[in-house]
């Protein structure tokens, strides 16, 4: 099946409040070795490392699902072989559910959808703290449970992958 050598490295920068050894930039690498037949749904694959991802998979002959809530620029990705668009909230359940029951197989569900309060928690304002836990913690499981049927080992001759990116 899917042999992900995902060395998925990344050196993302630091905010902490005093001097920091670790730079203030992102760089994500993916070595890859997909097979030509591999299904994949990524989130928030608009830009930055989803949208690396999403490319990098591609070019390995993935057939990747590229999702995302900016449907502009999304829509970029459509241009490039192996890459189909979908808009998509990972927010909400009812969007999930819809997407999950129109999805017959599924290799590989990569998260990366997911947003990060910069300053500290007195500066973080309540809605702000809702929207990260709903982001980064419930849509991880609207996700895995919509999708965990088409993973499952009974439906292909070997397990799928979830790969979820942490904020």
């Amino acid at each position: 099946m899917l042999q992900l050598q995902d060395r998925i490295s990344s050196i993302v920068g630091c905010h902490c409040p005093g001097p920091c050894a670790k730079p203030l930039n992102t760089r994500v690498q993916l070595k890859l070795q997909v097979p030509l037949w591999v299904d994949l749904i990524l989130t928030a694959a608009a830009q930055g490392i989803g949208r690396a991802a999403a490319l990098a998979f591609a070019r390995k002959g993935a057939k990747v699902i590229a999702t995302d809530i900016n449907e502009s620029k999304l829509q970029e990705l459509e241009e490039y072989p192996g890459i189909q668009i979908r808009t998509l909230d990972v927010t909400k359940k009812k969007q999930i559910d819809q997407f999950a029951s129109e999805i017959e197989r599924l290799d590989v569900l990569f998260n990366v959808a997911g947003f990060v309060h910069h300053g500290t928690i007195l500066d973080c304002e309540e809605k702000d703290w809702n929207f990260s836990m709903n982001l980064n913690v419930r849509s991880m499981y609207l996700m895995i449970k919509a999708f965990l049927p088409k993973l499952c080992p009974e439906r292909h001759a070997q397990r799928g992958e979830v790969i979820y990116l942490g904020h």
